[in-house]
């Protein structure tokens, strides 16, 4: 069994037997999951790409658990826009893990190109808004609606910066080399499995500036389809069934063919609770240091304390080059004062889904919170979740969206000083936090 929130999990499988009118079927039961699939995403805005860091972004976190699922030989083999989705709160979950693979009856070297080229499938989609999948609809509620194709070059598909200029020359090589039926670029080599893929990926999300390139991250989905995931009701308990898997067995050789069913459509909703995340805009950063004392009068600061505030600012200024550094310290708990931080405003209370930092060096713990009024002491504002050291940018998520004015992002461990190592000190190069207004 996968331990991993982003794939769906598989609750039971039910034969439903055969009817006069309907050969058997196989009813295949999923937890519940309340969100938007990405081919849903991109309809509601008329087709239009996303922007690159948010591409990127949900396609490694597919990667991810796709890495981690072949590493137990366990392979999806349908990967679609129709497979992955965002949930209400922001959450990329998947469909058919491993289900399509036991239908197809495929080889796993098969099944593992097909993983390949569908992330690369899954990162032109949203780049181009322009579907490089087979015979690939969407469901609406008024009527199926094919997916724009993407355009070809005789027996090639059209690169992705051939659709959309501003396409990063490492993303569009990378699609080159994970796609079957795109021309593989000049001096590379073809992706031979999902590990090189997220590798690429990874190398490539750690230099995409999120701030920078988030042009009109604030209009993510025009409107709200909840994209509920099926229903069916078993002793008395909600579930969801993804697919049905339609069986037809014959008399003398065994026959089977796998066709997913419509599930049923719920009619449009225009809350807000129902739409994915967007960028929230940020009106002022300072630094946070509570429990300094800059004065020397014996007493910390409190909410007044300040770490270097004058560059506060350039956590949040889209800029690859600037940081907000903290002083250095001998020990990494900031010589007793246990961690510092930085406190944004979000102008007015804001419900939050997740908060992405962006390290100038080397990671630092970080736990993130929100308040509507600032505290002196950390622990008294609302935790959001928390991240270990080590990675250079991570997004905390909450399990819930969280509602707050105030973001506290608080480092109680400083890492060690690249330029002196025996030094401690955290350097915070870009800050985005995301949510519904």
């Amino acid at each position: 069994m996968i331990e991993d929130r982003r794939l769906i999990r598989v609750l039971d499988v039910i034969e439903v037997p055969a009817t006069q009118t309907q050969p058997a079927l196989i009813a295949v039961i999923n937890e519940w999951v309340q969100g938007h699939t990405l081919a849903q995403i991109m309809e509601s805005r008329q087709w239009q790409p996303l922007d690159v860091d948010q591409a990127v972004g949900i396609v490694w976190e597919v990667a991810q658990a796709l890495h981690r699922a072949h590493d137990l030989r366990i392979r999806h083999g349908r990967l679609m826009p129709t497979s992955v989705v965002m949930t209400d709160a922001a959450e990329v979950r998947i469909v058919g893990m491993g289900i399509d693979a036991v239908l197809l009856g495929a080889p796993h070297e098969d099944l593992i190109r097909s993983d390949v080229d569908a992330l690369g499938g899954l990162l032109y989609f949203l780049l181009t808004g322009k579907s490089p999948f087979f015979a690939t609809t969407v469901s609406t509620p008024d009527d199926p609606d094919e997916i724009p194709a993407a355009p070809r070059h005789g027996d090639y598909l059209a690169s992705a910066s051939d659709v959309r200029a501003d396409v990063p020359g490492p993303l569009d090589v990378l699609i080159g080399r994970s796609m079957i039926e795109m021309k593989r670029p000049r001096g590379t080599a073809k992706i031979r499995n999902v590990d090189e893929f997220l590798t690429e990926l990874t190398k490539i999300r750690d230099h995409v500036d999120p701030v920078a390139i988030a042009r009109d991250s604030n209009v993510f989905i025009s409107w709200g389809l909840r994209a509920v995931i099926g229903l069916a009701i078993v002793a008395g308990i909600g579930i969801s069934v993804v697919a049905y898997r339609q069986l037809f067995v014959g008399t003398g050789t065994e026959q089977r063919q796998a066709a997913v069913a419509a599930t049923p459509t719920p009619s449009p909703s225009f809350s807000l609770s129902t739409l994915p995340a967007q960028i929230l805009p940020i009106t002022s950063i300072i630094s946070f240091d509570p429990f300094g004392d800059d004065n020397g009068d014996g007493n910390t600061d409190g909410i007044s304390g300040r770490e270097r505030d004058a560059l506060a600012k350039n956590a949040v200024d889209a800029s690859k080059t600037t940081s907000w550094k903290s002083a250095k310290y001998n020990s990494a708990d900031a010589d007793g004062k246990g961690g510092v931080g930085l406190v944004l405003n979000l102008g007015s209370p804001q419900s939050i889904a997740s908060i992405t930092v962006k390290f100038g060096e080397v990671g630092a713990p970080i736990r993130a919170s929100v308040a509507n009024t600032m505290a002196a002491n950390p622990d008294q504002w609302t935790n959001v979740a928390n991240a270990p050291a080590g990675k250079n940018r991570v997004t905390l998520r909450s399990p819930r969206v969280v509602t707050g004015q105030y973001v506290l992002l608080w480092f109680p461990k400083l890492p060690p000083s690249v330029q002196n190592p025996d030094k401690h000190q955290v350097r915070v190069s870009n800050v985005i936090v995301r949510g519904q207004q």
